[in-house]
């Protein structure tokens, strides 16, 4: 699967830089074919998806990021597509679609278009609800990633947490584009029977990390006009 993925990375007319984070496991689980051509980090220490990615964000060179699972693709294209879409867009930072997996496709809670600072945590009306975007169809401005803190620390959800930091700081675009898949398997963490004991407080603490960011931005923007007035007298 990892193969497969990444030969679906190569489906971009833009340069892709890759790195492969191994958790939990040796290097010589990565086949040979990537480990040749990828940075590579690896530990046989478990240490979780958020601390994984953001140790590849802290080692990644690019100026954009978007992340995937190993058991997972993506359609062609589907970075140029939003690259593209960023560089239409005045002052956008990040870009997002849609996914799919192996039985449906995605709700499109939201419409595309541009977006600002907070719609799709607007769109989130409470961690109970259907989250509005996949977090992995992100393509991101990596200082901008860097500057929220990257992927929220949390054993799940961790990119949920990512999403609505990135989308309630900076203003962004979503296409009207199939951009990510994910492949359903009994090996998934989704899966597994301890998946639901955690999972609404992880949903909880993404959706209130927007909260926060918003209502911060809100009781900030006085103090702003505030300053200006005072400074044209």
């Amino acid at each position: 699967m990892l193969s497969e993925l990444n030969r679906s990375l190569s489906d971009n007319t833009c340069s892709v830089e890759h790195v492969i984070v191994v958790d939990g496991n040796s290097v010589d689980a990565v086949p040979a074919e990537l480990a040749s051509r990828a940075t590579i980090i690896a530990t046989a220490r478990p240490i979780g998806q958020a601390a994984a990615r953001n140790l590849g964000l802290l080692v990644s060179k690019g100026q954009w990021i978007t992340s995937a699972d190993d058991d997972d693709w993506l359609y062609p294209h589907s970075i140029d597509q939003r690259l593209s879409a960023i560089q239409a867009q005045d002052g956008a930072l990040w870009a997002a679609g849609y996914c799919t997996d192996d039985v449906k496709n995605d709700p499109e809670v939201m419409a595309a278009g541009p977006c600002r600072p907070g719609d799709v945590w607007r769109a989130w009306p409470t961690p109970n609800d259907s989250i509005p975007l996949g977090p992995t169809t992100l393509l991101v401005e990596a200082n901008l990633l860097k500057r929220v803190g990257g992927w929220m620390g949390l054993p799940q959800a961790e990119d949920v947490g990512m999403m609505i930091a990135v989308t309630s700081t900076a203003p962004g675009v979503l296409i009207d584009r199939y951009v990510y898949h994910i492949r359903l398997h009994l090996g998934q963490m989704t899966k597994a029977t301890w998946f639901d004991d955690l999972e609404p407080l992880s949903r909880r603490s993404a959706w209130e990390r927007g909260q926060a960011i918003l209502s911060q931005a809100q009781h900030s923007r006085p103090l702003i006009a505030a300053a200006s007035l005072s400074s044209s007298r």
